[in-house]
């Protein structure tokens, strides 16, 4: 009965949480490459306390990156969700192939698909939700 009365909104809210929770229980095995330390700030406040590697940040150039993810079997890339972190991810992508590291992309075109229109950013993700969640109480 009460799904019949969730809104959009509580919907498109419960998606999120889904998606988030999915990219928290990454294993020991799993990293999660973002661009910047605001990124990561913003992953670690919704609860995610997994290997997040700042590919921006580090003091590593692009093409020494694939060296430091040799000790992982898959990673999750949570770029922005502009034209240059579509491009990034890409790349990303490009330079995990050889090492067989799976390059998990899927999470990132879920949210990407929920939140474009509203934020551009995934340090803007912890925020969005924040706001979100005083709007779906209020509902």
């Amino acid at each position: 009965m009460s799904r019949l009365r969730d809104s959009p909104l509580k919907r498109k809210y419960a998606r999120l949480w889904k998606i988030l929770e999915r990219i928290a229980s990454a294993g020991r095995d799993s990293v999660i490459i973002v661009e910047g330390r605001r990124d990561e700030e913003s992953l670690r406040r919704l609860g995610i306390m997994g290997n997040i590697y700042k590919l921006k940040s580090s003091r590593i150039r692009f093409q020494e990156f694939p060296a430091v993810m040799g000790g992982y079997r898959e990673a999750i890339i949570l770029t922005d969700f502009d034209r240059e972190g579509e491009e990034l991810a890409v790349r990303i992508q490009r330079e995990l192939a050889p090492l067989r590291i799976k390059a998990d992309c899927s999470l990132w075109n879920q949210l990407r698909g929920l939140v474009s229109s509203d934020i551009k950013s995934i340090e803007d993700l912890a925020d969005y939700l924040k706001k979100m969640e005083v709007e779906v109480r209020s509902s």
